[in-house]
């Protein structure tokens, strides 16, 4: 039976430090995604609004009978 050959502290130093790194760039790429995400539902949410006001304008209901109709589905 052989013995298992004990790490070094230093290529234990260096693959902490090499750990760390790779831990670092992943949350530079989820930040950036998060980031991406964040903005697509922002624009999402401002086209839907955009949508939404021209389908006002199209419409010949008023303002009080657009705000019951949408009130009372809510």
């Amino acid at each position: 039976m052989k013995m298992q050959r004990t790490k070094n502290i230093k290529i234990i130093e260096a693959e902490i430090s090499q750990t760390e790194e790779q831990l670092r760039r992943l949350k530079e790429r989820c930040d950036k995604a998060s980031q991406k995400l964040d903005a697509l539902y922002e624009l999402k949410k401002h086209r839907e609004q955009e949508e939404l006001l021209k389908a006002i304008d199209k419409s010949n209901r008023t303002k009080a009978e657009i705000l019951a109709f949408l009130e009372s589905h809510a």
